[in-house]
């Protein structure tokens, strides 16, 4: 499973790669708009067979567990397939990767393939340093606009110069796996108290009121690192907001603010979830793995969580299911998703063809199955799940449903390297009663135009 690997990328703080000096630096004797426009310059290979012997190496922060199984299970197939590409992986932690990336792309002999991670944390900053290589090329030679839901490709699309977000050249891939953020609750306790599935936003309000009335804590929550809010914030704008705001903001289209997204009203919402005692009692001194096993001990109705991220012991998931937070005026779900990582290659690859079949290959319907057959959440392919286990018949399930409704959002903190931090704290002052839900608001959209100033907007 993807245990805590999405947390830890929310939590990965991003100036570690402004004081790195991508913001301005590239590679030498080039600028970061020219490396990106000369990289997309030429005809592309995307018959392996064409391509001659090639090694291509791969990093990766895929270190245990299903994750790992899955990596390599891929690896295999594509060898036997292409047998003349041999990939070569290395894998690091996720948060040694993000602080080795930017020094490991500007040297001498980089990995092909790197895991930049999306929005300003990571890859747009890798863009304006040129160190990663525009794949218009090899988007359009593998068909990847029709291929990848248009919400999932734009989180990889940067302006030539990396000013803009999600919109112009692509600059990584996504893999078929995803991680969205979901509801997961207690099918024992969701019976106790007399309700089913909640289809509506009214209906999930109304089984925490239930929960609580009945002695069951309704929502499982630990903020210790401060974590923990974000999940239940970002499903809840997603419920409470539009689609298309939230994703305008992060990608910094039409002039769209913060207070435009659902923000106020998600934080609103969640402030009257805790004066009324739904969250975890003192969860701000819980560590999140604690709330999480909490949960799985059967001491909450609903956690918010990251895909495959509950800490459950084999035989343990027959009791789970899983939903995407249904929206108030009753349209198809949204939610803040991603695939379970991205991959870029490197500027400086000898093997930019290579690299771009493993991309595609990794992101296409036999690496869904094989997701599936791990029992890792799946995307950008209908496949069936592994088993008869219900819990995971439902991320399948929610899956499908991103897919085919080109439902996912982007993850707010996306909109500046420093707006997660902000976001933290200021929410966890705010459901402390420390600072009123405005300008928590106002807090956000002053990081938000403090970024903008320096990109010269």
């Amino acid at each position: 499973m993807v245990t805590l690997r999405r947390t830890r990328r929310l939590a990965a703080v991003a100036m570690p790669l402004a004081a790195a000096g991508l913001l301005t630096a590239c590679v030498p004797g080039t600028s970061g708009k020219e490396m990106a426009q000369t990289a997309a310059a030429g005809p592309v290979v995307t018959d392996p067979a064409k391509m001659g012997q090639a090694r291509i190496r791969l990093l990766d922060y895929f270190t245990g567990g299903a994750d790992l199984t899955w990596i390599n299970d891929v690896v295999a197939a594509f060898e036997k397939k292409y047998p003349n590409i041999t990939v070569e992986r290395s894998s690091m932690p996720w948060d040694d990767v993000m602080k080795a990336l930017p020094l490991r792309l500007r040297s001498a002999n980089p990995p092909d393939i790197v895991p930049a991670n999306n929005g300003w944390q990571s890859l747009g900053t890798l863009v304006q340093g040129g160190l990663v290589r525009n794949l218009d090329g090899y988007a359009s030679a593998y068909g990847w606009s029709t291929k990848f839901p248009a919400s999932i490709l734009r989180q990889h699309q940067f302006s030539a110069d990396g000013r803009q977000m999600g919109t112009g050249s692509v600059f990584g891939a996504p893999v078929a796996r995803a991680s969205a953020i979901q509801v997961y609750y207690n099918r024992t306790l969701l019976s106790r108290i007399g309700t089913t599935v909640p289809k509506t936003f009214a209906d999930f309000e109304a089984a925490l009121a239930k929960a609580k009335s009945a002695g069951i804590t309704p929502i499982s929550m630990g903020n210790l690192e401060q974590v923990g809010i974000t999940g239940p914030l970002f499903a809840t704008m997603d419920a409470l907001g539009r689609q298309s705001r939230i994703s305008d903001f992060v990608y910094s289209q039409n002039a769209v603010k913060v207070a435009d997204t659902g923000f106020p009203q998600a934080g609103a919402a969640m402030k009257q979830w805790a004066d009324k005692d739904y969250f975890t009692k003192d969860f701000s001194a819980v560590p999140g793995q604690d709330a999480a096993q909490a949960f799985v001990d059967g001491k909450a109705l609903f956690r918010f969580d990251y895909s495959g991220s509950l800490p459950l012991k084999k035989g343990q998931s027959t009791n789970f299911g899983s939903f995407l937070m249904p929206r108030a005026d009753g349209g198809h779900a949204v939610a803040t998703a991603s695939s379970a990582t991205n991959f870029s290659i490197s500027a400086k690859s000898a093997h930019p063809d290579a690299a771009a079949a493993f991309m595609n290959f990794a992101a296409g319907p036999e690496a869904a199955q094989i997701a599936a057959d791990n029992t890792t959440m799946p995307l950008l392919a209908t496949v069936k799940p592994a088993g008869d286990d219900p819990l995971f018949a439902d991320d399948v399930d929610a899956a499908a449903q991103l897919s085919a409704n080109d439902a996912s959002v982007p993850y707010l903190d996306w909109a500046t390297p420093t707006l997660l931090t902000t976001i933290q704290t200021q929410m966890q002052d705010m459901l402390a009663g420390k600072v009123a839900p405005d300008a928590v608001v106002q807090s956000a959209q002053a990081d938000y135009d403090k970024f903008q100033k320096t990109l010269g907007k």
